[in-house]
């Protein structure tokens, strides 16, 4: 039996064309590996940072003490306590604009809070306690 030589050539186009269309679809798929490969980064480097930020007890407890210094807060009276890798902020009687803007700066801040309470003692005063994880 002899095999026509057309045969052979037209088994060799159809595999060279098959052998490259799998190539484009290979570099196809490394380009889009290339772009999340690159988000990801990119997010690694992002979360990198807020680690960075949000983990660092020195930072945390001089930007907690920076609040708490400031004029606004004097008469808040915030009792200060510090147990195991924890602050404790706590005022039995503070007035609503010393509240309001302890809160600010605490919702703004590099804090992780933990509990956090509010009781409304009258129309002009609040007593709360928060805790913050250093």
């Amino acid at each position: 039996m002899k095999i026509n030589p057309l045969y052979l050539g037209l088994l060799l186009v159809s595999a060279l064309i098959f052998v490259i269309y799998q190539l484009g679809e290979s570099k196809a798929q490394l380009r889009e590996s290339k772009r999340s490969l690159y988000k990801i980064e990119a997010m690694a480097e992002e979360i990198d940072a807020l680690k960075r930020t949000w983990d660092n007890p020195k930072n945390t407890t001089g930007a907690l003490n920076r609040i708490l210094k400031a004029p606004q807060l004097k008469s808040a009276n915030i009792q200060k306590t510090k147990k195991r890798g924890r602050i404790i902020l706590s005022s039995k009687k503070a007035n609503l604009k010393a509240t309001n803007y302890f809160f600010v700066k605490l919702f703004n801040g590099p804090f992780i809070l933990e509990k956090f309470q509010v009781k409304r003692l009258d129309d002009e005063s609040v007593s709360f306690s928060v805790e913050i994880r250093i």
